[in-house]
Parts: C-alpha cells; structure tokens; sequence
C-alpha cells in the first residue's frame, strides 16, 4: 500500500514538472525563425514570431553595434543558426542569443542607419523588420547608351585611396598583484578573421505546424518537445565551471582611491555569477565563497601556495573553464578599461576565445573601455588544465570604475557580462 502510494505521488511530482515546464514555455512568444536579404548598400532582417512583443533597442561603439532585445520570447537553439556572417557594407555579423529565460537578444554589427517595425502576416504571422542603410554606399550609375564612334575616349578610373584605421594609442601597463613579478607579453589586439568573400547560398526552411492530435486547437509542440526544448536553451546544463574570486583575507588585492578593496569586488561579482551560473544548470566550483585564502594554511600560505591551491581546485574538480576574476589598478588614476588575460602555451586558441569573449561582453555590459585580449605568463592561468582566462573587470584605482565596481548594479552587470562570455564561448 506504501508503495503504491509513493509510487502516485511521484507520478503526480513529474506530472507537476512537466506541466510548469510547459507552461513557462507557452506563456512567451517563440521567435521561430530569422532571415535576411542583402542588396546593394542594404540588407533587411526578419525574425518571424507568432505575436507582437515588447521590445528594446540600444547602440554600442568599438565594434558599432545594434542591440535589440524582445521580451517574454525564447528561441530554440538548435533550429536557428546563433551566428551569421554577412558580406555587406550595410551589416557584417548577426548574432542572436536566449539573454536571460525570457529575453532573446539579436546583435548587429553595423554601422547603417536602421529602421525597426512590425509587419502583419508571413509564416508565423507576425514579422520583426530591421532595415540597415550603409549611408557612405554610393550606387554605381546607369550604364549610358551605346554610342557607336570611330575613336571612343578612354575613361580614367582614379586611384583608390586606402582608408586608414581608426588609431589606437598605448595603454599605460597594468599591475597584477597575484603574479610573480612577470609582465603579460604586449601583444596587438588580435583582429577578428575578415570575411573570406564567398557567398553562401541562401536556404529558406518551409515548416507547416501542425496542431499536435491530442490538442488539435493549438499548434504548439507537445510536451516532450517543450522538454526538449527547455534543455536547449540551458545548454550549459551540467558544465563544470570554476570560478576564482582574486585575493581574499590577508591579501586585499589592489585599493581604490576610497578605499574600496579589489578582494570585496571580485567576491561579490564571483558570488553573482555563482547564481547566474547555477539558473542555467551548470555546476560552480568556487576557489572561495567568503573573505580568506584558498590555501589551508590560510594567510601564513606563500604567494606560490596560494595560487596553486586555486589552481588545485579547478584542476581536481574537472572544470571545463577556469575564470579568475580581478579588478585592475595603475599609478596613473586615468588608467581604465576591461583586460581580458590568456595563457598562449597551454590550451592556446581555446583559452584565447574564452578571453576574448569574456572581455567583449563584459564592455558591453559595464560600457568600459576594451584594453584587449592579451597573453601573459599568470600563475592560475599557467597551471590550470583547461581553458582559463583572468579577467580585469575594470581599474579600481580610477575614481569613476571603482565607483562603478562598488555599486550594486556594477557587481550585477559584471557578473552578466562574464555569463554572457561564457554563453558565447559555448555557443
């Protein structure tokens, strides 16, 4: 009788389960699909939805960038394509991404003027229209009419002139306390790999929804699939990551000008993240959860002995990254920016792409300057056996960043930021 019991309450707990599932996914709009033309000087992007929703745009410079973000809609990953390249003057890259559980955000790098609106009907009934404009693109004239003479004159093309980069002056050198004295090789901002010019052919997926038999008056997956879905977009479910708060207990790391110390920083963003971390299904390891050392003997531990027991416990957890999160500091209190730190010898690109894409989020979460994505010979990033970046939030020593890494709403952004680095280094 016991069993039968236990046995109907577990069935009615899965039942439960499956049914929040559900739900969380019906109640928000499905961006079903995203398609794109390209013209000359202009391309137009669609996203296909079921509905109208809410929706927010924003602009962001080095790369210029089109953020615009829907609310209450989910995308499922694994039937839209997350990262096109695009061969036009008008736009080069798309990107889109589940933001948060209820957000789906689509990135633009372009530097086009931009139209957005809503268009009644298509395929899902709905349709998001974004028109990018390249407003320097000059259309080639009409061709003349062919005027037969004995000695046609010869057009002179002019020269092309070469268009310079935008210059990028040096930055002041940042110090690392956690290091051994060594300095991070100066290396150029590595370049993202120009497009190859190939055109891809463009391929338009025809799908009829089907009302499921068991539901005939709605269209909408069964439950099985929504599982599925849900799943999809936690794709970092059951990930091991590990995440290193710098500094803690007797070492404060560096102190900003009122003295904010770089060890309360990197705790309170490790710990933020932990959360963030965690809502996607992925498992945290911390070096430390409160303010003292990682190494057992505590702050009688070496500078080596520390460092390494960070490096042990990424190591022995079998994280598949490794993240030291540091604020940076400079005798010079202009210094500022976000520094993203790979070691080059050990996992190489990985490690580079985990770096980079870490930093890049992060300026565009806390709107810092980018001081690059650089090698360097730091201890955890040296001895940890999987991909591992340290990342410089921002300078503490720069009374506006420590203001911002201080603030509630600084701690939050940074902690995304690192979340959405992560996302795209799995995506």
């Amino acid at each position: 009788m016991v069993k039968k019991i236990l046995a109907g309450l577990l069935i009615f707990i899965l039942m439960s389960s499956t049914g929040e599932a559900a739900a969380n996914l019906t109640n928000k709009t499905e961006v079903k699909n995203l398609r794109y033309s390209v013209e000359p000087g202009k391309v137009r992007i669609v996203l296909d939805m079921s509905r109208q929703v809410e929706y927010t745009e924003s602009y962001l410079e080095y790369p210029s960038r089109l953020i615009v973000s829907f609310k209450n809609t989910w995308i499922n990953v694994k039937k839209m394509k997350k990262d096109i390249e695009i061969n036009s003057s008008a736009a080069s890259r798309i990107k889109v991404a589940q933001y948060d559980p209820s957000t789906v955000r689509v990135v633009i790098e372009t530097i086009s003027a931009t139209k957005l609106f809503w268009l009644s009907g298509g395929p899902s009934g709905q349709r998001f229209v974004i028109d990018l404009t390249d407003p320097n693109f000059v259309p080639e004239p009409e061709p003349e009419p062919e005027i037969e003479i004995d000695n046609p004159p010869e057009i002179e093309n002019p020269d092309e002139g070469e268009i310079d980069e935008p210059f990028v002056g040096t930055t002041e050198s940042s110090t690392e306390t956690e290091d051994e004295n060594e300095t991070p090789a100066k290396q150029d901002d590595k370049k993202s790999d120009k497009k190859s010019g190939k055109k891809t052919d463009k391929k338009t997926d025809k799908k009829t929804d089907k009302p499921d038999e068991k539901n005939p008056a709605s269209g909408d997956p069964s439950l099985t699939e929504l599982d599925q879905d849900l799943e999809d977009i936690m794709h970092l479910k059951g990930k091991i990551i590990c995440i290193d708060a710098g500094h803690g207990g007797g070492d404060s790391g560096a102190i900003g000008p009122t003295g904010v110390t770089e060890k309360s920083v990197t705790l309170r963003v490790a710990l933020e993240l932990e959360k963030l971390l965690k809502a996607e299904g992925a498992k945290v390891i911390m070096t430390r959860h409160a303010d003292k050392q990682v190494s057992a003997k505590g702050d009688r531990a070496s500078a080596i002995e520390e460092l390494q027991a960070r490096c042990d416990v990424a190591n022995k957890s079998n994280a598949v990254i490794f993240i030291s999160i540091h604020a940076d500091s400079f005798t010079n209190p202009a210094a500022r920016g976000t520094t993203g730190y790979y070691f080059a010898q050990s996992t190489g690109n990985k490690s580079y792409k985990l770096a980079d894409a870490i930093r890049r989020a992060i300026c565009e979460q806390l709107r810092t300057p980018s001081r690059g994505t650089k090698s360097c010979n730091f201890y955890v990033v040296r001895h940890t056996d999987m991909p591992a970046t340290l990342i410089e939030l921002a300078f503490i020593s720069n009374a506006d960043e420590e203001k911002l890494l201080d603030s509630d709403e600084g701690i939050k952004q940074a902690a995304q930021g690192i979340l959405d680095g992560i996302e795209d280094y799995f995506g």
